[in-house]
């Protein structure tokens, strides 16, 4: 999911487009201070105000639509990083147990090494032992 302006795919956000903001101010809601000293005016106004509450609805509910989208995006995002960083772990439990296996296999290899070493060594000893008698 690509977020911003620059999206190709179907599913992408394209933020400013979705958004469309405006300045939020009273000309550009439609809404003029005006005289409601008479009936027909206050009723003018009402109906102004009325229409530039609905146009900031409007705007509110783009806008968090798009905030629950981002978060949509964002923890998706994160459940990746997550899983991401479980497969690392277990790469490099794996190698780890791994190399721990090896040295175990060539600590085996030198202690019988030395063994026989050992019992090379005593087997001249032996003999002289032998031929001294």
């Amino acid at each position: 999911m690509i977020l911003g302006s620059f999206g190709l795919a179907k599913n992408d956000l394209l933020i400013l487009d979705k958004l469309s903001l405006s300045a939020v101010t009273s000309s550009n809601m439609n809404f003029n201070t005006s005289n409601i000293r008479t009936e027909t005016n206050a009723t003018k106004a009402m109906d102004s105000l009325s229409s530039a509450i609905d146009k900031l609805v409007t705007i509110r509910g783009r806008v968090g639509s798009v905030q629950n989208r981002l978060q949509v995006a964002f923890d998706h995002l994160n459940s990746q990083i997550e899983g991401i960083n479980k497969g690392i772990s277990t790469l490099r439990d794996a190698d780890l147990a791994e190399e721990f296996a090896e040295m175990t296999k060539r600590q085996v290899l030198v202690q019988g090494a030395a063994a026989m070493i050992g019992q090379a060594n005593l087997i001249p000893q032996s003999v002289l032992t032998l031929l001294q008698q």
